[in-house]
């Protein structure tokens, strides 16, 4: 069952939507929040001008400023915040390894990441993630296609997934989010595949309603998706 989408107008707060686990809810975009004895853990960190949004939802529910970012990739509505949040506290920055190295500013990114890369600046990364790695708990899982070094995460104590790019939600289906959006529809419609895989209880997008029993939306998805379609995300 999809998560119900915050009223227009309404301020925006923190939505713990599992076990020790807040949906950030910005502008257009989900980032999350784990909770951690250090201190908590973000996934992703929305656009520019989203860390005091952040901060202040952390705060509401209780927590405090975050203490690490995993990042799923380096879109600039994924980590857009992450300087601002550098500039707020100590904060160490975790990203899969080739997405670590656009952000650094040393990939070769296409024209739109180009001048997403314009808003993020440069950041270093202080962990390079490769698929199979545990960290914080979260199973790192390849899931290229939305960009080549996209990275989902697995809880797989509870089967929590967070998707970031690689699926999106919509009235209680998934997609892959559209052209030109999603840079290799190959690819991205294999990690669909394999993330289905995993048979997750509760997904998590980067855009979109948290999805509950997603398995039935999943099947639907890997068969709808095959082929590329364009519009909006």
């Amino acid at each position: 069952m999809a998560g119900r989408p915050t009223p227009r107008g309404a301020p925006l707060r923190a939505e713990r939507v599992a076990a020790g686990t807040w949906r950030l809810p910005l502008r257009g975009v989900n980032a999350y929040a784990l909770e951690a004895a250090e201190g908590p853990i973000l996934v992703d960190a929305g656009n520019p001008g989203d860390a005091p949004r952040i901060v202040g939802m952390l705060a509401g529910a209780g927590l405090a400023a975050p203490r690490a970012v995993l990042l799923t990739h380096g879109d600039v509505d994924h980590a857009g915040g992450v300087r601002a949040l550098l500039r707020a506290g100590d904060l160490d920055v975790w990203a899969p390894a080739v997405e670590a190295e656009v952000l650094a500013g040393r990939g070769r990114p296409r024209a739109m990441r180009r001048l997403g890369r314009l808003f993020t600046g440069r950041i270093r990364c202080d962990r390079a993630l490769t698929a199979g790695q545990v960290v914080a708990g979260l199973r790192v899982v390849a899931s290229p296609g939305h960009t080549p070094g996209h990275c989902s995460f697995l809880r797989e104590a509870d089967g929590v997934l967070f998707t970031g790019d690689a699926l999106s939600t919509r009235a209680g289906e998934v997609f892959i989010p559209r052209q030109p959006f999603t840079e290799d529809w190959a690819n991205a419609h294999a990690s669909l595949l394999r993330l289905a895989d995993l048979h997750p209880r509760l997904l998590l997008p980067g855009h979109g309603e948290p999805l509950r029993d997603p398995g039935e939306a999943l099947a639907r998805a890997c068969e709808r998706e095959q082929t590329p379609s364009r519009g909006s995300r």
